[in-house]
């Protein structure tokens, strides 16, 4: 079994437990001063509004290495049945290894909602220009287009039904936009940990990603140019009770559970711990793959090639940034068939990472495959890759590993490989709203 992190600040089980308690009566009434009441945080919005965030964050890597398994981006590498299971894309209702990671999320979405609810409890009016409360509406949007990007389907809200991800993606946009709202009220949040966000753009570069992901190509590329380049929100982890799982899992010098998949090999510079570009053979700094000769992962067998982008337990992830902008705008120009500024996008992208320029191609599918290599590049390790696959239906034909361990033909794994992950089944299980539908399958929306 894996080792399960914790997260620094649970402030929902608090609220919750409180709840609990408050039913009860003067059954369990004591007198003790010092106990913490439901009122106390009225007094400590900044760590109600901390604590769901870093409930999402603490979810996010988890779901990232099971998102890297399902994709092209990994393999098992270790002795975990949950990972392998994923890495072969055995992933059905009911037989989900990465059930938790649902789980976890809609956890963190409750405690931005409970939040939320606080907020204008205590704040009245003043809640709808609250910078907390601009945090939280920004934190339960994304949490909801990642719900979309990773899920067939999830629960709408708290003991809900399921909704498709393409209706989770409409629902994301309609939080991110009253997110926007507020923040736009509320001015710039500083987080305890000490970083600046402007929520605004958080819930901006949401709403662009959505609109990509829905195919709304105008919308998309509207709302991403209002985002700076410059702009990143990145999730935080610590040293020990939030750490990165990435790193402590599968990764070298911790453990070694998960490495680059086999097609990647090849490609890897071991001298500099870098993927070779496939346009112009230079190394890319964005894709750090780090490979020691004779080094294998915890199996024992499997050569070892680790992704190196975080190293340490300590490591930021990015959510959401500019560049990804850049990458939308790209995406929609190849849409329209806009090749050459589709082309001019990416290698300014590129540019400023220091890699030459690629001539832009004379067809479609020729700017496509540029297109879908530097969103792999640019987005690395951050959760987007199977996501890339499963909406332009290459989930077949980019991962090298059969469903069931069952051959390959050609390269091709089989086509019942699956491409997403489905509906918790604990949810499932306790949410009345939820119909048992094992029949429900993911398959490409676009």
């Amino acid at each position: 079994m894996m080792p399960k992190k914790s997260s620094p600040v649970r402030v929902w089980v608090v609220v919750a437990a409180v709840s609990l308690l408050a039913g009860c009566g003067g059954l369990l009434d004591v007198s003790d001063p010092s106990r913490f009441k439901d009122e106390d945080l009225d007094k400590a919005l900044d760590a109600v509004a901390n604590g769901a965030e870093g409930e999402f964050h603490g979810a996010l890597d988890n779901l990232i290495y099971f998102s890297a398994l399902l994709g092209d981006e990994w393999q098992h590498t270790g002795t975990w049945a949950a990972w392998d299971d994923a890495d072969h894309g055995r992933v059905r209702y009911a037989q989900d290894p990465a059930d938790f990671t649902m789980n976890d999320l809609l956890r963190a979405r409750f405690a931005a909602q409970d939040a939320q609810a606080r907020f204008q409890r205590v704040l009245g009016s003043g809640a709808a220009s609250s910078p907390l409360m601009a945090q939280v509406l920004a934190v339960d949007g994304v949490i909801d287009l990642i719900l979309a990007e990773n899920f067939c389907e999830a629960p709408a809200g708290q003991g809900t039904a399921a909704i498709s991800d393409t209706a989770m993606y409409r629902q994301a946009i309609t939080k991110l936009q009253n997110a926007q709202a507020v923040a736009n009220a509320s001015g710039r949040r500083v987080r305890a940990q000490g970083d600046t966000v402007d929520y605004a753009l958080v819930a901006q570069a949401g709403i662009a990603r959505a609109n990509l992901l829905l195919g709304n190509y105008l919308e998309a590329r509207a709302a991403a140019q209002a985002v700076p380049t410059a702009f990143t929100y990145r999730a935080v982890y610590t040293e020990n009770a939030q750490r990165n799982d990435i790193v402590f899992l599968a990764t070298a010098g911790f453990n070694k559970a998960g490495g680059m998949r086999e097609k990647w090999w090849s490609q890897v510079d071991t001298l500099r711990s870098m993927l070779i570009d496939p346009f112009t053979g230079e190394r890319d700094p964005r894709v750090p793959i780090r490979h020691d000769p004779g080094v294998v992962g915890v199996d024992g067998i499997t050569p070892f090639y680790s992704q190196w982008k975080y190293r340490s337990l300590n490591s930021t992830i990015e959510v959401i940034g500019g560049r990804e902008m850049r990458l939308i705008e790209a995406e929609a120009a190849w849409q329209s068939g806009d090749y050459a500024t589709a082309m001019a996008i990416l290698n300014a992208l590129r540019a400023d990472v220091g890699l030459s320029a690629v001539p832009t191609p004379g067809t479609r599918d020729s700017v496509f495959e540029v297109l879908l290599h530097e969103r792999f590049a640019e987005n690395f390790m951050e959760g987007h890759r199977t996501n890339d696959l499963y909406r332009f239906n290459l989930t077949a034909a980019y991962v090298a590993r059969g469903d069931f361990d069952s051959p390959t033909v050609g390269g091709r794994s089989s086509p019942d490989r699956a491409t997403k992950f489905p509906l918790s089944q604990t949810e499932a299980t306790y949410n009345l709203q939820i119909v048992d539908n094992a029949s429900v399958r993911c398959s490409p929306h676009l």
